[in-house]
């Protein structure tokens, strides 16, 4: 409730459960204009709260006649005749605090109090509904000629705040739109709608709807068409889709009904994905089984290490038991396979050979299956292979430069091979990203490297640009 103070009142549905009254939807306001009941105390208040100074404010009252009633209308009107006295200029005052938005937190509240006051003075309509279709827009510091605007729409065409794109064109607000659901709490502003404005409403509103519940971009108009089946014909479908294509609010593309946002996401993501397949060249030279069957030995190794450690514990159980004089023995016998002899060959999996091939090929490559299915393994084992041999070759570069002791007949080794060799290695800079903390925890965990969500990497992406934007001379 961002306007609280005693000059309101308050218009809000509630539904009673028991002893508790629950709010239902959002509140509307309207000033009080018959305000009998401390009546001075009130307007006291609200020159306070407009920062006039405490004493202007005395003299002002001490000057007005004592059966004079104020209002909201004539309040105006008595400042005006006791500025006329040439007593004080608290009009002056009093305008200054109520049009001029101060950035100051100890002003911040008596500009808002006293323009609140003006506009609903002025644009009763807008204090009544848009704290219901627009909740998170309402305490903007409105200008005029976008408060008349606005006061139009909602006297002709209140339709029109329930698409964002209009709003942004005619209003300049940006992302700023009624739903459906907030039109039908203002039965007034219903029966203004159009029939085909109406079905337009809850058809944009189903759109959005079905996009952010399954993650989609699009949807089938046929789908769509069957979603509102209930609430209007199928001529009027396609009567209120061409309207919402007309008007730029929805992109159809053959059968396709797209958010604007969302098709120009797509279009981005489609755009370098096929950069990347056009325009690389992506080539990993490994063993791909190689890679694999050092995984899975090294796997096994574990579990074998695991089950001996398992086997050398029950042993000493066994020697330590109170009833091993019996030659009773309490522990059920578990097999244990032992690691002497000769080590099975690990069988790799074709799918995963193939899966790390494709990626070893290609500048994009999309992996899918089950949980446990071996998604990540196949990624971390990969890179981690990569990686580990780049740190091989570094450190044995650093040891045979730092072989001070190495005859000079072993320097083979000319400036310009040297020099050469710095401008053309290239080092391996893998950025692991992942959709969810969990999931790039689990593979920091598994490659040994670190990753990020992709949230920080567009974090460290914008930070790296402002860095480099950043002037020479700063």
């Amino acid at each position: 409730f961002p306007l609280v103070d005693p000059w309101w009142r308050v218009n809000i549905k509630a539904e009673k459960r028991g002893s508790t009254y629950f709010m239902q939807g959002y509140p509307s306001y309207f000033l009080r204009t018959d305000i009998e009941e401390n009546n001075r105390q009130v307007f006291s208040l609200f020159l306070k709260e407009c920062a006039v100074p405490e004493d202007l404010s005395k003299k002002f009252f001490t000057w007005l006649p004592r059966r004079s009633v104020l209002s909201f209308r004539n309040l105006e009107e008595k400042l005006k005749r006791f500025q006329e006295k040439k007593i004080f200029t608290i009009l002056w005052t009093l305008r200054l605090f109520c049009f001029v938005f101060v950035m100051v937190e100890k002003f911040l509240t008596p500009v808002f109090a006293g323009k609140a006051v003006l506009v609903a003075l002025t644009f009763p309509t807008i204090l009544e509904f848009l704290p219901i279709l627009l909740p998170r827009h309402f305490s903007l510091p409105f200008q005029d000629k976008m408060l008349t605007k606005l006061d139009e729409i909602l006297k002709n065409e209140p339709w029109k705040l329930g698409f964002s794109s209009i709003t942004r064109r005619e209003l300049n607000l940006s992302r700023c739109e009624a739903t459906w659901a907030t039109f039908c709490q203002c039965e007034h502003l219903l029966w203004k709608i159009p029939d085909l404005q109406k079905n337009a409403l809850i058809l944009y509103d189903q759109l959005k709807t079905r996009c952010r519940d399954m993650g989609h971009t699009y949807e089938d108009q046929e789908e769509l068409a069957r979603f509102v089946s209930k609430d209007m014909s199928i001529e009027h479908v396609w009567q209120s889709l061409e309207f919402l294509k007309v008007h730029n609010i929805v992109i159809r593309e053959k059968k396709l009904v797209f958010l604007p946002d969302l098709h120009e996401s797509e279009k981005n993501i489609a755009k370098y994905i096929g950069d990347l397949l056009s325009n690389c060249s992506w080539q990993l030279d490994v063993d791909v089984r190689k890679i694999l069957n050092v995984s899975e030995t090294s796997r096994e190794l574990v579990d074998n290490k695991i089950n001996v450690t398992q086997a050398h514990k029950m042993e000493y159980l066994k020697e330590n038991s109170p009833n091993n004089h019996n030659c009773e023995n309490p522990f059920p016998e578990k097999e244990v396979g032992s690691t002497s002899g000769t080590q099975s060959k690990a069988e790799v999996d074709s799918h995963q050979v193939i899966a790390m091939e494709k990626i070893c090929s290609n500048p994009v490559t999309i992996i899918s299956g089950k949980g446990g299915s071996g998604k990540s393994t196949i990624v971390s084992c990969l890179f981690h292979h990569l990686m580990q041999i780049e740190k091989e070759v570094e450190a044995a570069s650093k040891d045979f430069e730092e072989d001070l002791d190495a005859p000079e007949k072993w320097n083979t080794f000319d400036c310009h091979w040297e020099s050469e060799t710095m401008h053309t290695k290239k080092h391996l800079n893998v950025l692991f990203t992942a959709p969810t903390g969990s999931a790039a925890n689990l593979l920091s965990e598994k490659t040994k490297l670190p990753a990020y969500t992709l949230w920080q990497t567009c974090f460290l992406v914008s930070c790296c640009l402002a860095v480099i934007l950043i002037p020479a001379h700063t």
